[in-house]
């Protein structure tokens, strides 16, 4: 009768010994950013022609959220075939809004669910990104010139 009770105290302990969890936070890096102070809200930076809010979840919603404001007096455009993400291993993944988005009338907003940004949720692969450097490579006519706008941000790995 022992046997069977420390194999089942073994088995009940090691079932919860699986891969951590992992949720991630992302802040803007650049000179001037605002990051989040409360869950849900977006690191926001800003130009004298462009506002940039930026909401990074690659687990639950797999996506950045995109909110961009046209501080000029003209339209702006985006080229969404030119937007990706650049991971710190410097590979390039294209990312596109999940609906159509048109270009951005002066002091007008436009809101873009870019996607697909995954990572991994659990375990070792996860846990690897903790500090880890992004780059969000955003191409814009703006003012009839063309821009690239990199925003640049660091993840923050924490277990559940």
């Amino acid at each position: 009768m022992r046997p069977r009770f420390v194999l089942g105290v073994f088995l009940l302990a090691s079932a919860g010994c699986g891969p951590t969890n992992y949720a991630y936070s992302f802040n803007l890096t650049d000179p001037g950013a605002r990051n989040l102070t409360r869950p849900g809200e977006r690191d926001v930076i800003e130009d004298g022609d462009v506002r940039a809010e930026i909401l990074v979840d690659p687990t639950s919603f797999q996506a950045i959220l995109l909110d961009l404001t046209n501080k000029t007096d003209q339209d702006l455009s985006v080229n969404w075939n030119g937007v990706s993400i650049v991971g710190p291993d410097g590979s390039q993944t294209p990312l596109h809004p999940d609906s159509a988005a048109q270009s951005i009338e002066p002091n007008a907003r436009l809101v873009a669910r870019l996607i697909p940004f995954v990572l991994p949720a659990r375990g070792a692969p996860a846990a690897a990104y903790d500090n880890s450097t992004w780059e969000l490579v955003v191409p814009m006519m703006v003012r009839g010139q063309p821009r690239e706008y990199r925003y640049h941000l660091r993840a923050q790995v924490h277990a559940l």
